[in-house]
C-alpha cells in the first residue's frame, strides 16, 4: 500500500526540471523545522540525487517514465515536420524553455525537432545549442528508461534518428 506516496521505490519517474531518474529510497527528513516524507531520485543524466516532498510532487509535475503510446506519440513528433522558431532569439528562447519546463516528453520532441530542423538550416547560437542538447539529454534519459537502455545508447539513436536514419527505437 502506498499510504500519501504516490510512488514507490523502484518507480521509475522523471523531474520537469531534472529529468528521468528512479527512486532509490522515501525518507523521512527535517527541512526548515518541518518534517516530512521525501522521494530520493537517482538521477540518470548526471551523478546525483534530487529529493522531493512526497506531499509536493504532484505539484512540481513529478510524473511516471511514459508508456507506449505516449512514447510512440513522441517519436512520430520527432519525425514530423518542424514548427517555425521565432527570429528573435530571445523570444526563441523563452518559448523553448517554456516548453522544456513542462516536462511533458511531446513537449521536449517538440524542442528537440524544431531545434534539429534549424540547425540543419543555419547554425545554433550558442545558447540554442545548450537548449538543444539539454532538451536531447531530457528526452534520452526518458526513452532510455522506458526501453530499458543505456543513456548513450539512447542518446546515439536519438541522433540518428535526427540525422535521418532509423526511426523504431531499440527492444
Amino acid at each position: 500500500m502506498r499510504g500519501l506516496a504516490m510512488f514507490e521505490i523502484g518507480d521509475k519517474v522523471v523531474h520537469p526540471s531534472h529529468g528521468a531518474g528512479i527512486i532509490v529510497n522515501i525518507e523521512g527528513k527535517e527541512f526548515l523545522e518541518e518534517r516530512g516524507q521525501y522521494y530520493v531520485i537517482d538521477l540518470l543524466t548526471c551523478e546525483g540525487v534530487v529529493m522531493v516532498p512526497v506531499a509536493s510532487a504532484q505539484r512540481i509535475g513529478l510524473r511516471p517514465v511514459s508508456g507506449a503510446e505516449e512514447i510512440s506519440r513522441a517519436l512520430s513528433v520527432l519525425t514530423s515536420s518542424p514548427e517555425k522558431l521565432p527570429s528573435d532569439h530571445r523570444e526563441r528562447r523563452a518559448q523553448i524553455e517554456e516548453r522544456l519546463r513542462t516536462g511533458d516528453i511531446v513537449e521536449v520532441t517538440k524542442v528537440v525537432r524544431n531545434l534539429a530542423w534549424r540547425d540543419r538550416c543555419r547554425k545554433l547560437t550558442m545558447a540554442d545549442r545548450r537548449l538543444y542538447e539539454r532538451a536531447q539529454t531530457f528526452l534520452a534519459a526518458e526513452l532510455a528508461l522506458a526501453k530499458g537502455m543505456e543513456l548513450q545508447e539512447a542518446l546515439k539513436w536519438l541522433r540518428t534518428v535526427l540525422e535521418g536514419g532509423e526511426h523504431a527505437p531499440p527492444d
